[in-house]
């Protein structure tokens, strides 16, 4: 430590005063800790609850400062502004532990510091369950006062009074203040505390005048020893040292400091002791404690405490002045009390960190923990014990035993005691014991069943652990599973659920039970608790295990236990009561014999003294009315708004508070915070809510607030879920209030008020108005802004230490919630689109969580939005739990193309690539996404029952009716997607919709009209009441075909049947049927609802009017067959389909003679029509058959399109969506539907359905839904289908792709006779250029002026900006390569056989013909020379004469395999040999120069050869996994080493990087980011990789741009582009395309502009016929 001016540091001293030089303490904390592994082992292999108590670890460090008052105030208040924050800080980012510092002498607003018998609580407290340092004290320059006893012995106090009397001094004030009570165990008098403080000081101090002066007389006389009479004079300060130090082990001495600070002159006569000596005469060391009690603390108590490490010694000298000598001495108090205490944090604080963030051990750690605090409340035995003992030694039990009983019977308590005996019992095996606690109404059968999965793997080490996103179906088929595989003789199962009944959800299938096993092999017990009456969950069991008898009620206990019981706790508080009042306990205790009721009455009765009068109203029965007087007599003792603001908050978290997190709270509160502002003093800028206060109110509520573990933290709970009613009741009896607490819980968990952010608050203070008359007192509110301390509440928190980043875990637990209870939606929403909050759920394990987290909030905010991420990260799930690194890249990938449609994210996208960037340089600047983001619902998790019918209905809902009769419900906003139906109990066959009715069919042959939204049931239809009187009576059963309501009327017709019948719709009653001459097939209305039209057989369409009933006309086409769809088209066309798909148009200008307007027959095709779809709005009729889909436009009545099936299929229904650019087809046996462009006819997407085939598909709204046989229910988008048609996609495998030198735009060919033009921010292909053949290749001039291609024999010029085409050429052979040279002036078309040329490129002139055939041909930077291949031999070959001129020649034997012009350096060539030498040639002198040589087993891959353009780098070839380069600098062999076998690899231009593509490494999965392709960047000088992407998609080319962008074409046509982001150009890219999101100027749905090529050639070139050498 450093010495400072006016302050010196001494040396500390051992045991005498000889003083030594201060050493650093050291701390060794002993803790019994299994490591995380290790525990799971130990705890599953022999059930071990010590484990699971050693695994709770302590979780804070909370630390007792010990100071006297009177001169330690300034140095207490720095250390808490400024020394505790900072390691509270320090502990909760390194350790993951909170810190706390109870100051009893903390300000207390007007209310008193706690008394001695609190504050030795307090500090016990600490001592107990402080995870490292608990005592720090502060020795200054005084004493302090003497306490008074609390409690003084019988004999001992009438021995004092005796004395007093004999002194002739009045005893009236000591027996006045002193009371007896015989309650007390010894009889003892008791210090009594008076109503006001100012009366009770200065009472006290009369007392304690007295009290010295007999007590110094008792000891001169012997009455009383020295040692008895030491407490009469010692202060608090010598009190709570002996009390921390004496008679306690060295690990607990060695977690304490003392820092004394005392003047260098100070005598050993008592001088600044700040108390008089007493004068006694002996000189014993008792006795010198009383004359000298400072120096005889600091000299000889504290040295024979404390170790001789623990105690630093601060020396001032007396002459300085005395404020800055103790600023002085503050300022380097602060810095070593920080060090010390941050250094053995560090020491002893040794956390498993891998395990932190695993929610399997969380979860683990959760129920073991819970098991053991239930356990330690078992306090009465209990007969039901040994039934459960008795249960689990039979081996012949084949069903569960079911324990109920009424609340606060001891239901848990039970069922927890016997899992910690289970090992006892079971003596000689191995019991695998799993528990579950259902606590509250938030649990789901989900939780339960993955937990106790979790739990059953994790104990046998040879089972798989249960994957994530399982459905609850799947999880009930692997319980079951588990349970009959799990067990054996010498290793039985034994399960216990506790709470059942609180566990109802009806939409996850909890409430009937049909989990749980229908009967348990003899190696399996499974115990189960549940109250009788809640939810019928007991009904259920009982019903489900009709046979078994294994039912067991946990009954009242007995008078006789609970009494003792009673006895037991009062003498452990050392309280009895008197017999008087035993009687009255006893009358309650009968009439309210539960262990919960003794406990409350138990803090009540500790509080009787003897005299206390005890009537029958004086104690009152029932649980909830205890509760309610307990809490009131809290509020008088600590303040009604810190226990009713401190019940509330406790109450609505989630998961429970930890202590400091409760203080934080407090002190968030305003109401709670102004009680201890100190009175009359201006507030300060930084102030909280005292420790001291909240920790006295945890003591008072121990027993009934526990601690247990959650999420690496021991938070507080109810330990029965009695106290959350009670209130609940008291103190939240308004949604306001409720909204308030949940308010400031958010604002804490969210760190609103952290990093010095001061809330307001509102204080008043009394002034004085001055006037004429009497000064009248007002009270002027005054807003101040106090900095509550709070900590900070990141998402992810780094330690100092190591590094490891470490999860908030009570952030992610808490802060949704209090969101959502608070009602605020919009920052629900903004917080969980937060990319700090995606990253943490991942870090944490906790995918399946965040994906739940976002469905559930886009029912309340952001529906779109939220819902598309909720998708994107299912569908990336698998890869997301093994990487959550590559979370950035998979947003960018999947989330960018549909950002034009949900542009809220915009903030979201553009925070993902900053911190993609920070991990990874790749960004993606266009993704070609394959997939189009869903959300599946499973029906048969709660029904498994196969699907019979789907109908849909009006308000975007669903009506599924099962193979089992039942009914549900699905829409988009209900939770969970589903709900059942009830309609008195009905069991359906089937059912038809239409408006908002439906008609369902029942087993039982009735019909029931209902009414939507609801549904409710209207009436039932007597389908007999509206037959023909031919039919009337015969009873037969008739299958409804199809319904329409019209006012009050509703029609129905059936299948194979003449008539229509009619009923009213308010009764169901019967009305005269419409008789019809053929089969009815289809029926509608008019629009003006003035017609009915009944379609036909053999294409009739009779016409009846709906006032008279009659019928007006028939419209008849003999050529057509079954009519199966009528509508109107407009007022005057009547538009009939038959089941040919021939289309009819009449005109109904005149209803009674309807005239053909059109006919369209279609009687060859025989195949039936499956669906028909009209869409006015879009002028279209869409016809679905089997083997093809016609599209009609209805303007004109002419067939527009025709889609045919792929071979082998066959189509069962289709519709057309988005405005008619886009039509929507199932197939038969196809787990996908396949979405075709009206527009170009192209099919180009697929959608999963979820692997089995399509029972129906439709459309709502914005939604496309699709529903299988077996109840899997998937939604998507309209909207999302739409942009993923519109990304751009040629349709067959990108073979080549060109780049424009200035970046903007780049040209892709596919081998078809098309050359695309893209957009390179965008990723659209905005044109394209049409050629007559296919296209061979092109190539693009150096000024992004003209396009030059080749198709067979021609050649086309193209002005790139116009697209037009220039020149069409006719080429006597076909061209093999295109050049352009530099300067874009010139074009060299070369061709394989015949003459090559070089022309001019806007004329089409020739210049010169060249006679060679050249091979990888290339020109000049100077556009001088062809350099080329031919044969063996490299050539430069004058542009202008077409002449040979330059011949590279070293050997005869010399194969030249590969060339590259330098592009700096345009004379110079680097030149590579097939026998591996490398040379420089340079062309102007033809002079050579060997370099290296490499390895000719590395040459034999010439099509990979690539050179960097100053020739530094030479990409060689490709050897499995790794790429071989060559360093020419340096002259050595490079290697790059892939993870998995390559196929592509590009390098750029000027050689810093390479961009190579891997296959897919060995996976079960099969999605698209686990079976696709990875793309990897690395630099080119040193091979490491700087980013990686999975492509989700099987790649055809690959180029690297200078810009260092990489392209990459893919099979489908698509191009992805990705920007390496730690270079300058393409970091610019990359802001381009963020500044461009959502602004768009070009649609994106428009098709590509397509430029048609001359019809004529324009210019030909003749070969002459000269021989090619």
């Amino acid at each position: 430590m450093l010495g400072v001016r006016g302050l010196d540091i001494s040396e500390g001293f051992l045991s005498g005063c000889q003083e030594q030089q201060h050493v650093q303490p050291c701390l060794r904390l002993h803790r019994s800790l299994l490591s995380l592994t290790g525990f799971l082992l130990t705890l599953f292999s022999v059930a071990s609850m010590e484990s699971a108590a050693r695994i709770s670890q302590k979780s804070c460090v909370k630390i007792y400062l010990c100071t006297n008052p009177e001169d330690s105030e300034l140095e207490r208040r720095v250390l808490r502004e400024s020394v505790f924050p900072r390691l509270r800080d320090h502990c909760l980012r390194a350790h993951r532990v909170d810190f706390r510092v109870i100051d009893p002498y903390e300000s207390h607003g007007c209310q008193g510091p706690p008394g001695p018998r609190a504050r030795q609580q307090l500090l016990e407290e600490c001592r107990v369950s402080s995870s490292g340092p608990f005592f720090v004290a502060l020795l200054g320059q005084q004493y302090g006062s003497a306490c008074l006893p609390t409690q003084i012995e019988v004999s001992e106090f009438q021995a004092v009074l005796w004395t007093c009397q004999q002194m002739k001094m009045s005893t009236k004030t000591l027996e006045r203040w002193y009371r007896r009570d015989d309650n007390a165990i010894p009889a003892s008098f008791f210090l009594q505390a008076g109503e006001e403080r100012d009366e009770r000081e200065v009472a006290y101090e009369d007392v304690g005048a007295i009290l010295q002066t007999v007590v110094t007389r008792c000891v001169q006389e012997g009455i009383l020893t020295s040692e008895k009479a030491r407490k009469y004079f010692t202060s608090a300060l010598e009190s709570e040292l002996r009390f921390a130090l004496e008679d306690h082990p060295l690990e607990d001495v060695e977690r304490c400091f003392c820092y004394v600070h005392k003047f260098a002159d100070m005598n050993d006569q008592g001088e600044a002791t700040g108390e008089a000596g007493l004068g006694l005469v002996s000189d014993s060391p008792e006795q010198a404690s009383l004359n000298n009690p400072l120096i005889y603390l600091r000299e000889q108590l504290l040295p024979s405490l404390a170790a001789p490490q623990q105690i630093l010694i601060y020396t001032s000298s007396p002459d300085e002045e005395d404020t800055e000598a103790r600023k002085q001495y503050i300022e380097v108090l602060c810095q070593q009390l920080h060090t010390d205490l941050r250094d053995i944090i560090n020491r002893t604080l040794v956390r498993d960190q891998a395990h932190a963030n695993d929610p399997l051990v969380q979860d683990l750690l959760q129920q073991w923990d819970l098991c053991s605090i239930y356990s330690r409340l078992y306090k009465v035995e209990s007969p039901e014990v040994q039934d459960v003992k008795s249960y689990l030694e039979q081996s012949d039990t084949k069903y569960p035993l079911i324990i109920s009983g009424r609340p606060c019977v001891g239901k848990t308590v039970l069922l927890a005691h016997c899992a910690t005996q289970v090992k006892t019992w079971m003596d000689g095996k191995h019991p695998l014991v799993v528990v579950y606690f259902v606590r509250g109404d938030h649990g789901t059968l989900k939780e339960l069943l993955i937990s106790v999965c979790h739990q059953i793997t994790a104990g046998c080490l040879d089972q798989p652990h249960l994957q994530a996103f399982q459905s609850l179906s799947q999880l009930v088929e692997y319980f079951t599973d588990l349970l009959i595989r799990i067990s054996t003789s010498k290793r039985p199962l034994i399960l216990i659920l506790d709470g059942l009944d609180q566990m109802g959800h009806e939409e996850d299938g909890s409430c009937n039970l049909t989990w749980l096993p229908q009967s348990l092999l003899p190696n399996v017990k499974l115990l189960i608790s549940t109250t009788p009456k809640k939810s019928a969950t007991l009904q259920t069991l009982m019903a489900l295990y009709s046979k078994s008898s294994l039912f067991l009620e946990l009954g009242l206990k007995q008078k006789r236990k609970l009494t003792q019981m009673l006895t037991d706790l009062l003498f452990a508080c050392n309280r009895r009561i008197t017999s008087g009042q035993q009687l009255y306990v006893g009358q309650a205790l009968e009439h309210c014999p539960l262990m919960m009721y003794v406990e409350l009455l138990h803090r009540q009765v500790c509080e009787w003294g003897s005299e206390t009068e005890v009537t029958e109203h004086s104690i009152t029965t029932g649980v909830h009315n205890n509760i309610g007087i307990f809490l009131g007599r809290l509020e008088n003792k600590h303040g009604t708004e810190l226990v009713s603001r401190a019940m509330c908050y406790l109450t609505v978290s989630r998961l429970g508070l930890t202590e400091a997190e409760l203080t934080d709270v407090l002190s968030a509160d305003n109401r709670v915070l102004s009680q201890y502002l100190p009175c009359g003093e201006t507030p300060p800028c930084k102030f909280r809510v005292p420790e001291t206060a909240v920790e006295s109110l945890l003591i008072d509520l121990r027993g009934f607030l526990l601690r247990r573990y959650v999420a690496g933290c021991k938070v507080l709970f109810w330990a029965s879920r009695h106290f959350p009613l009670v209130v609940n009741k008291l103190y939240m009896s308004s949604d306001e209030i409720t909204q308030d607490v949940h308010t400031v819980l958010a604002d804490y968990f969210s760190g609103r008020w952290a990093y010095g952010r001061a809330k307001s608050l509102i204080v008043s203070r009394d002034t004085i108005e001055q006037s004429n008359s009497q000064p009248a007192p007002q009270i002027i509110p005054e807003k101040v802004y106090i900095d509550r301390l709070h900590p900070g509440q990141p998402w992810l928190i780094e330690s100092p230490l190591s590094r490891i980043v470490q999860v908030n875990l009570r952030k992610i637990l808490e802060l949704l919630f209090q969101m959502k209870a608070g009602g605020r939606l919009e920052e629900l929403g903004r917080t969980v689109m937060s990319f700090g909050f995606h990253e943490a759920m991942l870090k944490a394990g906790r995918l399946e969580e965040l994906v739940s987290e976002l469905q559930d909030a886009s029912l309340l905010v952001f529906h779109q939005e939220l819902r598309l991420l909720a998708s994107i990260f299912k569908d990336s799930a698998c890869l997301l739990q093994d990487c959550p690194e590559d979370l950035p890249m998979v947003i960018q990938a999947k989330l960018l193309p549909f950002l034009d449609i949900v542009p809220s994210l915009e903030c979201y996208i553009k925070q993902v690539f900053e911190e993609g960037r920070k991990n990874n340089s790749l960004s993606v600047v266009h993704s070609s996404v394959t997939t189009v983001p869903s959300t599946r619902w499973m029906l048969s998790d709660v029904d498994p029952s196969p699907v019979v019918q789907v109908l849909d209905v009006q308000c975007n809902t669903l009506l599924i009716i099962l193979q089992n009769g039942s009914l549900w419900a699905w829409k988009e906003h209900i939770p969970g997607g589903f709900q059942h139906i009830h309609l008195s109990n009905l069991e359906f066959s089937g059912g038809k919709s239409a408006q908002d009715f439906l008609l369902l069919s029942t087993r039982c042959g009735k019909l029931f009209l209902c009414h939507f939204p609801g549904p409710s049931c209207i009436c039932e239809v007597n389908s007999e009441s509206s037959l023909p009187d031919s039919q009337t009576g015969r009873g037969t059963r008739l299958q409804v075909e199809g319904f329409f309501v019209l006012d009050s009327m509703m029609f129905v017709w059936y299948k194979d049947t003449s008539h229509v019948s009619m009923f009213d719709v308010n009764t169901g009653a019967g009305l005269p049927p419409l008789c019809c001459q053929s089969r009815v097939t289809c029926m509608s209305c008019s629009p003006n609802d003035l017609l009915i039209l009944c379609g036909q057989d053999e294409g009739k369409v009779l016409l009846f009017d709906v006032q008279s009933k009659h019928q007006l006309s028939t419209c008849s086409n003999p050529e057509g067959g079954s009519v199966i769809s009528t509508y109107f088209h407009n007022e005057n066309e009547l538009v009939c389909v038959d089941s040919f798909g021939s289309v009819f148009v009449w005109d109904m200008k005149t209803t009674s003679d309807p005239k053909l307007k059109k006919s369209c027959c279609f009687t060859e095709d025989q195949d039936d029509v499956l669906n028909t779809e009209h869409s006015h709005e879009n002028r279209a009729l869409v016809i679905c058959k089997k083997h093809q889909v016609w599209l009609w436009d209805t303007s004109d009545w002419t067939m527009e399109e025709q889609f045919s099936v792929p071979a082998g299929k066959t189509f069962t229904q289709a519709t057309l969506v988005k405005g008619g650019h886009l039509i929507i087809a199932s197939l038969e046996d196809c787990p996908f539907l396949l979405v075709w462009k009206t527009t170009t006819g192209q099919c180009v997407l697929s959608l999963d359905v979820g692997g089995t085939q399509v029972a129906k598909f439709l459309k709502q709204e914005s939604t496309l839904l699709a529903i299988t046989a077996n109840g899997v229910l998937t939604a998507w988008g309209l909207d999302l289908i739409w942009r993923a048609s519109a990304i751009s996609r040629t349709g067959m495998k990108v073979k080549k792709i060109h780049l424009e030198p200035t970046g903007g735009h780049f040209y892709t060919a596919d081998g078809t006779e098309l050359v695309w033009r893209w957009d390179m921010l965008s990723g659209r292909a905005g044109s394209c250029f049409e050629h007559e053949g296919r296209v061979k290749t092109f190539a693009l001039s150096p000024d992004c002026e003209h396009l030059v291609s080749a198709s067979a024999a021609d050649i086309y010029v193209w002005r790139i900006d116009t697209g037009q085409n220039l020149h069409r050429i006719r080429n006597s052979n076909p061209v093999s390569n295109l050049l352009i040279t530099p300067n874009s002036n010139f074009a060299v078309s070369l061709c394989q056989r015949g003459l090559s040329r070089v022309w001019k490129l806007t004329s089409g002139h020739i210049v010169c013909s060249i006679h060679l055939h050249l091979r990888n041909a290339a020109i000049s930077a100077e556009s001088t020379f062809l350099l080329g291949l031919h044969k063996h031999d490299l050539l430069a070959i004058s542009l202008w004469s077409g002449c040979t001129n330059k011949k590279f020649f070293c050997s005869s034997k010399l194969v030249v395999v590969a060339f590259q012009p330098l592009l700096h350096h345009p004379e110079y060539v680097l030149v590579l040999s097939s026998s591996g030498y490398l040379f420089t040639w340079k062309v102007t002198e033809e002079t050579i120069f060997q370099h290296v040589q490499v390895p000719h087993t590395l040459l034999d891959q010439p099509e990979l050869f690539q050179f960097s353009s100053d020739g530094k780098y030479v990409v060689l070839s490709t050897t499995g996994m790794t790429i071989n380069i060559l360093d020419t600098q340096n002259g050595r062999l490079c290697l790059i080493e892939a993870e998995t076998p390559l196929l592509l690899v590009s390098m750029d231009v000027a050689g810093r990087y390479i961009a190579y593509i891997c296959v897919p490494e060995p996976n079960e999965c099969v999605c698209d980011l686990h079976s696709k392709p990875t793309l990897f960047v690395a630099h080119m000088s040193n091979g490491k990789k700087v980013g990686r992407l999975r492509l989700g998609s099987f790649p055809s080319t690959l180029r690297l741009s200078e810009e260092l962008c990489v392209y990459v074409g893919f099979q489908d046509g698509s191009v992805g582009i990705y920007a390496i982001s730690d270079m300058p150009d393409s970091s610019d890219i990359i802001r381009r395309r963020l500044r461009d999101l959502g602004q768009a100027t070009q649609c994106p749905y428009e098709e590509p502009q397509v430029w048609e090529p001359l019809t004529a050639h324009t210019i030909t070139f003749m070969d002459p016929g000269s021989k090619v050498v």
